[in-house]
């Protein structure tokens, strides 16, 4: 479910006790050697409660937190690298030839790396079954595929394994696009939008074959399409229903709308009014819809004014559920320097 996301620093309160005594002791371990930078960080953060600091104060401290020390010390996985060699079909399964070639281009460039201790060939194999496999037989119609894969040890060289990956399957029937509707999962509580214009958006067509991918490029504009007018809840719940005799799939796309924000306010951390008047040329104005993809674009549109390495973790989405708004902090503050 899409959420706007809260990156806001008042959340000690659900830090976990490791962050908050870590915090405790951070601090006391800092006074005697960067004093004045840790005061400044400290100010800056008042209002975390001694929880975790914003993403972009973390990383002014000079020495390392301890959960990060903690982090640091935990040995990494080993890793092996596997490398497809040649990918090997059934000819006797009838996978569509453009499909075999689908499969085989996906497969052949990439570099799996499992954890050296776990069952990597048998864990990738029915990887490759349901994911590669029979995601491109779903996108040709195939609704109900069956489908294995074998990897088998060609070359083995320190830390990198050579394979052969051998694909077996079982198409089934092939099925087109029955009828498409797109309804309120709440009979009392029409849809905000016009049912024809969101049907739209499904780049799938009635007779057409059944495209699972297409299917979710649908949801996905759907879901962009209410999170442009606020409502930021929204899920869309896809129901199929096959017609073995016809051949067909058809497909109820239930939406779950939930409620509209509106933005709330507006705050800039770290930049001057100048900086800041012309940040907001490219946001929506408190009072108007709350248009989450527009905070994507904004880095986009201000690139060159906003520090080099500003990022979407440099904004706080809280929202303000009785009022039905959201608060937007961007926090864009550079590290300060270091007293002598």
């Amino acid at each position: 479910m899409p959420q706007a996301v809260s990156l806001c620093c008042n959340q000690g309160v659900n830090s976990s006790l490791l962050e908050d005594s870590e915090t405790g002791a951070y601090i006391s371990c800092m006074l005697a050697r960067r004093l004045l930078l840790l005061a400044y960080l400290f100010m800056a953060c008042t209002r975390c409660a001694f929880g975790q600091l914003p993403k972009r104060l973390e990383k002014c401290l000079p020495y390392p937190t301890l959960a990060q020390e903690i982090r640091e010390k935990q040995p990494e996985p080993k890793r092996v690298r596997v490398h497809v060699i040649r990918v090997e079909f059934d000819p006797n399964d009838g996978i569509p030839a453009d499909a075999q070639q689908e499969i085989a281009d996906e497969l052949r460039p990439r570099v799996f790396e499992p954890e050296a201790d776990s069952p990597y060939l048998k864990d990738l194999a029915d990887e490759i079954a349901e994911v590669t496999v029979r995601g491109a037989l779903r996108d040709r119609g195939y609704f109900k595929p069956s489908t294995t894969a074998k990897l088998t040890v060609l070359q083995s060289e320190g830390e990198d394994i050579s394979v052969i990956v051998s694909i077996e399957a079982t198409p089934g029937t092939q099925y087109r696009t029955g009828d498409i509707r797109i309804v309120s999962t709440d009979a009392d509580r029409p849809l905000t939008m016009s049912p024809e214009a969101l049907r739209a958006l499904i780049p799938l067509q009635k007779g057409e074959l059944f495209n699972v991918e297409r299917v979710r490029t649908g949801l996905d504009n759907l879901t962009k399409a209410y999170l442009r007018e606020g409502y930021v809840d929204m899920t869309p719940e896809p129901d199929t229903a096959v017609d073995d005799a016809l051949r067909t799939v058809d497909l109820v796309v239930k939406i779950d709308q939930q409620v509209q924000y509106r933005v709330g306010s507006i705050e800039f951390l770290g930049v001057d009014s100048k900086t800041r008047e012309k940040l907001m040329e490219s946001l929506p104005k408190p009072g108007d819809v709350f248009d989450r993809t527009k905070l994507d674009e904004f880095f986009k549109v201000n690139r060159a004014i906003l520090p080099s390495d500003a990022s979407r973790d440099d904004i706080a989405v809280e929202r303000q559920n009785k009022m039905r708004t959201v608060r937007i902090v961007f926090d864009l503050r550079v590290c300060p320097q270091p007293s002598n």
